[in-house]
């Protein structure tokens, strides 16, 4: 029931919008790489929401400034959670980018804000899908990869062909921010 174990293509994205809290980290281990295809695609959301920023501050305005509803189900599981697609901070400055096609449900928004926000979200995927920002690299097997999941949106890149096995699993951000500031203190 989920593409992230099938062999297609899959836009960039970040996982699990619909939790609260969201997973800040996830590691992807590749097990057993493809024979083919499959390539992986990492894209830096921070940069890519100062673009919508510099080419649309309205569609920016959009996007931060409303809430949209992610939501999952399965039998014995309903999770949701309403935030914005980009979440600023005190400064006005990006800190967490949540975007799934697949989790997130129609929108909940006035009638006169409905097309400008999708207009909006369509042109934020426009900018997160050129390849200009993406780094695009092949996990070979053994490979492990650490990324900020509130950050750092990811993909496959075209049909993998062959036998493909990745692993992945999330952590908490403070746990490792924790773990290197004992090793820097012990260090100093």
């Amino acid at each position: 029931s989920n593409l992230a174990y099938t062999p297609v293509p899959l836009s960039v994205h970040t996982d699990n919008p619909y939790r609260d809290p969201c997973p800040t980290l996830q590691l992807l281990h590749c097990l057993i790489q493809a024979d083919e295809g499959g390539e992986t695609a990492l894209v830096d959301g921070f940069r890519a929401a100062e673009r919508l920023r510099e080419v649309n501050p309205a569609a920016f305005e959009l996007l931060t400034g409303n809430e949209v509803l992610f939501s999952y189900q399965s039998e014995d599981a309903i999770v949701e959670t309403r935030c914005p697609i980009i979440t600023l901070d005190t400064n006005g400055v990006p800190k967490r980018i949540r975007i799934n096609n697949r989790s997130l449900t129609p929108l909940i928004l006035p009638y006169d804000r409905v097309m400008p926000f999708y207009e909006a979200l369509f042109l934020f995927r426009s900018i997160i899908e050129d390849e200009t920002l993406h780094f695009r690299y092949r996990l070979n097997s053994g490979d492990l990869v650490l990324f900020d999941n509130e950050r750092v949106l990811h993909g496959r890149v075209g049909h993998s062909i062959g036998e493909r096995h990745l692993q992945g699993c999330y952590a908490d951000r403070d746990g490792l921010l924790s773990t290197l500031r004992v090793l820097e203190r012990d260090n100093a």
